[in-house]
């Protein structure tokens, strides 16, 4: 018996259609992640959300001020300061808040943490020695806590390691009233000066291919956002270029992992919010509309 060739063609269809697996849902968790600081809630608190500003989630619920966070470079904890023991001290999480682990338990105060490449150590900045900040090293576990600066004069803060491992880049004022971005070089403890416009440069982040340094400047009325090169040490830092341009305070800049995207904390709307941008300065979006404050974010 021959089969009808319009049957025939509808049933290999059926069957075929019945060999293909479904198509899998989005899953969201694999998307870009950002971990910001708000008070929306009435104190510091660390909240997570996707990198177009969606599933805006909060992480840790405490009476004290819980602020900076940082991702580890595998995504897999996140390390941040904390007043909750009296003052500020050094603490790591998992991503959705869990396995809190109390880092440096100091009577000084003990902040601006972030990871090293490898993530098997933590630099930090404290006044344990002084008046003033200095960074430090740690293992990741709170073990072994080493001083790496020792200016006395100035406030060392805000550090940010080079992917290979070999620099830390930082806030400080040694040389003036104002804050410059310096460079420790790891493996000698030379220190070298990067930036000295005449206004205030702060908060430096490195890119994720190690070859540029954004960071936040006064230097032409108000803060701003800006790049500038890194090449070895005791060289100025090349080509820096104001990426963005608005008449409210932008600051605090982080690199997401394939250096395409910097998220940032602006006023531009009324109060701080968290907003993303390419790497160029094109295509601000905020991500953030909480009549709050959100600040320091990083992205992974």
């Amino acid at each position: 018996m021959r089969m009808n060739r319009s049957l025939l063609f509808v049933a290999l269809s059926i069957g075929l259609a019945a060999c293909i697996e479904p198509s899998e849902p989005i899953d969201r968790q694999s998307e870009p992640r950002i971990v910001f600081t708000s008070t929306r809630d009435g104190n510091e608190e660390i909240y997570t959300m996707n990198s177009d500003g969606t599933n805006q989630t909060r992480i840790t619920n405490n009476a004290a001020a819980d602020s900076r966070p940082v991702w580890s470079p595998d995504g897999d904890l996140i390390v941040f300061h904390s007043n909750r023991t009296g003052n500020n001290d050094i603490w790591i999480m998992n991503p959705d808040g869990s396995g809190l682990r109390n880092l440096t338990n100091d009577p000084s105060s003990d902040d601006n943490a972030t990871w090293s490449p490898d993530g098997l150590r933590i630099v930090f900045s404290s006044d344990r020695i002084g008046l003033q900040d200095e960074l430090f090293v740690m293992s990741s576990d709170g073990g072994n806590a080493t001083r790496l600066t020792d200016s006395f004069v100035s406030a060392d803060t805000y550090p940010t390691w080079s992917p290979d491992g070999r620099y830390i880049a930082f806030q400080a004022n040694r040389n003036s009233v104002n804050d410059d971005i310096y460079v420790l070089e790891n493996h000698t403890n030379s220190v070298f000066r990067y930036t000295s416009a005449g206004g205030a440069d702060q908060a430096p982040a490195w890119s994720p291919e190690g070859t540029k340094i954004a960071f936040s400047s006064v230097r032409d009325g108000n803060f701003e956002i800006y790049t500038m090169g890194f090449q070895t040490p005791a060289t100025t830092g090349l080509n820096q270029t104001n990426i963005t341009n608005n008449p409210a305070a932008d600051g605090r800049p982080a690199w997401s992992n394939d250096a395409r995207q910097i998220c940032w904390m602006s006023n531009r709307a009324g109060n701080n919010d968290i907003w993303i941008m390419n790497a160029d300065g094109s295509d601000p979006r905020r991500l953030t509309t909480d009549p709050a404050a959100d600040d320091f974010c990083s992205i992974k």
